[in-house]
């Protein structure tokens, strides 16, 4: 069956086939006579990767009037990755129509710089929910000419604890438009949304109902030795130096310290996690996006819609908390009916969690048997870097210092010394190459900081 077949006209199927895509994926199947033919709300519960943007993009375009200027159709998202690729689709597919104009809207950006962006003619308003009602509240938008609300990966909106700005933007709403609501997956939360703001006779499409996670990922496991976790991880990309993956840590924290410790690696990697602001979050995107990073490093709320395509791998450093997130995190890969692989980093004794996610999610995991690579003995090499009690630095700043900036355990940190205007330490050989990229072009104390392994020139204070 064809896009025309469903029901889309001529100029859309145009852009379509511009941007090669030809056949309608199961989501879209159902998804579009639906939304075309009938103003009966519609619950979609497809995993993220399954075309469900389109789904709703093209039959909402091919409805909504682009002679009247009002706000015509809402998108809520979860995030600013996916609201901007929602209006991107808005604005491809529409490329031989009468001009269908879409405004993305989200936080990290000044609101001003919006206001003024929605006092053009716009059809569609793509939002994050905390956005919405800062221009709410300014009375910089109305919804009063609303025919369609969407609900995009509801279920991650609610994991990010949208849940009352939800329920402040539909209780908002006039009741008779149309509302749609995209979901991987149902926890309670969604299934109250569904009661509560969609009418009674919704339309419920399922796909793959039996089984919420793709097919094609390929479920692994690897079991690590205790202390050496690192260097099974480092293992498995070593033999994957080609392919592109995202690394999901459980904290922050955890984030940063994993790509700090990764620098020099032969795989390029990069963390996304809540201490970036926008500029660095946007610079790391790039970098994913156009494949100069190899590995994304970051936590769940950080990747929260970030849709990239051709994903050959997703790493669970840690095992996620709940079950739903494994669906999400996996669901990165394997996506436009290609292959993919979804791998956890265990120790024996989490073999029940792998066992329950086999159980709750009707997968089946394989072990995958990697062992890291012997290491040379070598001996440690000192490091003199230029500051030390003269830029405030004691014996303990130093360490902690190295430890949050260079990505270094302190257990391998031995032998500091702080002098008036230097310091130095001992560290393994192996690491001298992290600490001196992640430190490269660093700036403290007023001072750029600058490293050496030469001890006599280092007292001149030049290095």
């Amino acid at each position: 069956m064809t896009f025309t077949d469903l029901g889309i006209n001529d100029n859309i199927v145009q852009a379509l086939q511009e941007n090669r895509i030809t056949e309608p994926t199961d989501i879209q199947l159902q998804a579009i006579p639906h939304i075309l033919t009938s103003e009966q709300d519609l619950v979609a519960i497809a995993q993220t990767g399954t075309g469900k943007t389109a789904a709703f993009c093209l039959p909402i375009l091919q409805t909504i009037d682009p002679k009247l200027a009002k706000i015509q159709a809402l998108v809520l998202v979860p995030t600013r990755e996916l609201g901007q690729q929602v209006a991107r689709e808005f604005f491809l597919f529409s490329k031989h129509m009468p001009r269908v104009f879409a405004e993305a809207v989200y936080g990290g950006t000044p609101i001003e710089d919006q206001i003024q962006k929605l006092k053009r003619a716009t059809h569609v308003v793509v939002a994050t929910p905390g956005r919405l009602l800062d221009l709410l509240d300014r009375n910089a938008l109305s919804l009063q000419d609303l025919k369609y609300l969407v609900l995009d990966e509801a279920d991650e909106m609610i994991n990010m604890g949208f849940k009352s700005e939800i329920d402040q933007i539909l209780e908002s709403c006039k009741r008779d438009i149309t509302s749609m609501l995209f979901t991987a997956t149902m926890p309670n939360d969604v299934k109250q949304l569904v009661r509560e703001y969609l009418r009674p006779n919704a339309v419920e499409i399922r796909i793959n109902a039996e089984e919420f996670v793709n097919q094609k990922i390929d479920h692994q496991y690897i079991i690590y030795k205790q202390g050496y976790k690192l260097d099974y991880l480092k293992a498995y990309l070593s033999q994957r130096l080609d392919q592109r993956g995202i690394m999901f840590c459980r904290t922050k924290v955890a984030a940063k310290k994993l790509a700090k410790q990764l620098a020099g690696f032969e795989v390029v990697a990069d963390a996304l996690h809540g201490n970036l602001n926008q500029e660095m979050r946007d610079k790391v995107m790039r970098g994913f996006k156009k494949g100069r990073i190899n590995l994304l490093v970051a936590t769940d709320i950080a990747a929260r819609g970030i849709d990239v395509k051709d994903l050959d791998y997703i790493i669970h450093y840690h095992l996620p908390e709940k079950t739903e997130q494994y669906t999400h995190r996996s669901g990165r890969t394997a996506r436009a009916g290609k292959s993919g692989n979804s791998v956890c980093l265990v120790k024996t004794e989490d073999m029940p969690e792998i066992k329950n996610l086999e159980s709750e999610l009707k997968i089946q995991f394989s072990a995958l048997n990697i062992e890291p690579k012997p290491e040379r003995p070598s001996a440690p090499v000192t490091i003199y870097m230029n500051i030390g009690f003269g830029q405030g630095f004691t014996k303990g700043n130093v360490s902690d210092f190295l430890v949050e900036e260079a990505g270094l355990n302190l257990s391998d940190i031995k032998n500091v010394v702080v002098e008036d205007n230097r310091s130095y330490f001992d560290i393994p050989q192996k690491y001298q190459q992290q600490v001196f990229l992640n430190l490269k072009g660093f700036k403290l104390a007023h001072r750029n900081l600058k490293f050496t392994l030469d001890g006599a020139n280092s007292k001149r204070n030049i290095y």
